[in-house]
């Protein structure tokens, strides 16, 4: 059986960023939903979700520049930097042949995912082949 420790988490949550805030949150019955802010909602019947707010990219990306990266792959950065610190462990100390995140997203990057879904929509439509 192979062992694995846990030695610190990282979260971006819309109850908190990091772990503390996230727990305090949780103990004390916050809850992260609200009125949408990062977009615009008036051709949707929902109005409301849990977004992730005050979340500031370049607090936390030391190699990615925010404006190329992601959403979803700036909250796993930060996430994992988060973890590292709450471990007390700085990178240069790891053996990366030990060492591993275990993270979890909703769907990764719904912008990108959203935007190649509209690839064939904004194409004019080609004829099929005769045969």
């Amino acid at each position: 059986m192979t062992r694995v420790v846990i030695t610190g988490i990282g979260v971006i949550t819309p109850v908190g960023i990091g772990a503390q805030r996230f727990w305090e949150a949780l103990l004390n019955g916050r809850s992260g939903i609200g009125a949408v802010q990062s977009f615009d909602t008036s051709a949707f019947p929902v109005h409301i979700g849990a977004e992730v707010r005050d979340f500031h990219p370049g607090d936390y990306l030391r190699r990615l520049d925010p404006r190329t990266t992601g959403r979803a792959s700036q909250f796993a950065a930060a996430a994992a930097l988060l973890a590292l610190e709450d471990a007390a462990i700085a990178v240069e100390h790891l053996d990366a042949r030990r060492s591993g995140v275990s993270m979890g997203t909703t769907s990764g990057e719904p912008l990108f995912i959203e935007e190649y879904n509209n690839i064939p929509k904004n194409r004019e439509p080609r004829p099929c082949p005769a045969r």
